[in-house]
């Protein structure tokens, strides 16, 4: 008998790796077929649907805002309406059935308001929750709208490290972009864009302990760190609403209402934009107490 014969750690004694073969692919790409069905459908779909106002105006000749990330006008060249309808719903969809597999929070996803804004605008607002799904490689996408997806970067170390590396990156092709975005700041874009309903620098008192206490999990991150994001429309919290699905439906009922309250604005005035931050405590709290339910 030989001696690597009793010895288990002996290379001779190590399992030879299987050879690959197409029928070990198949697993995954049956997973996949559906959804790759899905986005065909909705693909179809989205050549019926009218382009978006911003898509139509701006966005189709590749001439974002000048506060937009330097690296969408790049994007934008690969895009048109029916691709960006067919990856956003898409991708709310999966990331929604990642966390339940009940139809109905999808559902309230696809016709909340930020979504349907997106929609109308035409927006690649819903391109960060693909970005969101294929983390760390999809840190440029997540950044194209970063008010409140960022966020979700510091779920885990990986991620913040390739965001960093992304951004040096950036500052060598684009120089020092992020001065642009000073415009947020100022007494005209306040004026010119009541909907923008921030709270910073104020909503950071609320803000730091509840991003302590998200730690790791990238939905209460962002829904924490919509707190204290310098600009934010109500528009931007299309990437949390694949978080319904993580909440017991009556709170997924009345955040999706929340997400509604904006538009109260029409009656009650500008300041009623605002109302859209509660949605902000309705996703924190809502998904906090299912998951500690659930520990």
């Amino acid at each position: 008998m030989r001696l690597e014969d009793n010895d288990p750690t002996h290379p001779a004694a190590e399992p030879k790796p299987a050879r690959w073969s197409p029928s070990a692919l198949w697993p995954r790409v049956s997973k996949a077929l559906p959804w790759i069905i899905i986005f065909c459908a909705l693909y179809i779909i989205g050549l019926w649907i009218p382009e978006g106002y911003d898509w139509r105006l701006n966005l189709s000749a590749g001439n974002p805002p000048p506060w937009w990330v330097p690296w969408s006008r790049p994007i934008l060249l690969v895009l048109n309406p029916a691709l960006i309808f067919a990856l956003t719903i898409t991708s709310m969809a999966v990331r929604a059935h990642g966390r339940s597999r009940s139809i109905v929070p999808f559902v309230l996803a696809a016709v909340s308001l930020p979504t349907l804004w997106v929609l109308y605008l035409g927006d690649v607002g819903g391109l960060t929750v693909l970005g969101l799904l294929i983390l760390p490689w999809g840190v440029p996408l997540v950044l194209l709208k970063p008010q409140v997806a960022a966020f979700a970067l510091l779920a885990k170390r990986k991620w913040l490290i390739v965001a960093s590396c992304w951004l040096v990156i950036s500052f060598l092709i684009w120089g020092l972009w992020p001065l642009r975005l000073l415009i947020v700041q100022s007494a005209e874009w306040k004026a010119t864009y009541p909907q923008d309903i921030t709270l910073f620098p104020w909503g950071l008192i609320l803000a730091l302990p509840l991003l302590w206490l998200s730690r790791g999990d990238e939905d209460l991150l962002m829904a924490a760190g919509s707190l204290a994001t310098p600009h934010l429309f109500p528009y931007h919290f299309i990437v949390l609403m694949p978080a319904l699905s993580r909440m017991k439906l009556r709170w997924a009922v009345a955040t999706w209402l929340v997400t509604w309250s904006p538009l109260l604005a029409n009656w009650l005035g500008p300041a009623a934009w605002h109302l859209g931050n509660l949605a902000s405590i309705c996703f924190w709290l809502g998904i906090r107490f299912e998951a500690k339910r659930k520990s």
